[in-house]
């Protein structure tokens, strides 16, 4: 895969969503969306995708209450992310596919992925972790997840239980013993914009 293609899976993993396929031209578009005060980041985001994908023009997007405005981009339709869609998406739903081994393999798509998805746990003097919302994911998908981060990047993480309105979700939960490792592997193509998040 280029580049380009890894910052794209970075972002299905993350806030990235893909259309549903036109039936007649088998095509898909990417559409992603930030809060306002996210724009730099969008931008970045749409040079490099815009390496390999026609981007269409960031436009606002507000929303019904206060501190929802966000910008957006789509994509142009293309047989590439129809395919994407086919993999991420195969009853409609986005899911982690069997093949993610192969997809998630590159650390720009793990840096967009936690970029989007990652928060920085730092509460004491000596505890500081990074944890991924995998909330959308079933517990299966996470296992998945975790096995091919150890494979592809060598980190070590753990799948949690996360309670949100009574209901358990998974996360992923990198291990202090990979904490440097992680921080090293994805510091380069962290935005600015999100650098309170290393």
């Amino acid at each position: 895969m280029d580049s380009s293609e890894q910052v794209v899976i970075g972002s299905i993993l993350g806030d990235g969503s893909l259309s549903k396929i036109k039936s007649k031209t088998q095509t898909s578009y990417l559409m992603i969306s930030q809060h306002f005060s996210k724009r730099p980041y969008l931008e970045w985001l749409r040079k490099k995708i815009g390496n390999r994908f026609e981007i269409g023009d960031i436009k606002p997007k507000l929303g019904y209450k206060k501190g929802q405005e966000q910008f957006y981009f789509n994509t142009r339709s293309s047989k590439r992310l129809g395919e994407f869609r086919k993999i991420f998406y195969p009853n409609g739903k986005k899911i982690i596919p069997t093949n993610i081994k192969f997809l998630l393999s590159h650390p720009i798509s793990l840096a967009v992925w936690y970029m989007d998805d990652g928060c920085l746990d730092q509460r004491y003097k000596y505890h500081r972790n990074s944890t991924f919302a995998t909330y959308n994911f079933s517990f299966s998908d996470c296992y998945l997840l975790k096995q091919v981060i150890k494979d592809n990047f060598g980190l070590s993480v753990s799948v949690n239980k996360n309670t949100m309105r009574g209901k358990l979700y998974p996360r992923l939960y990198v291990l202090s013993e990979s904490m440097n490792k992680f921080i090293e592997l994805i510091k380069p193509y962290i935005h600015p914009v999100y650098k309170y998040k290393l």
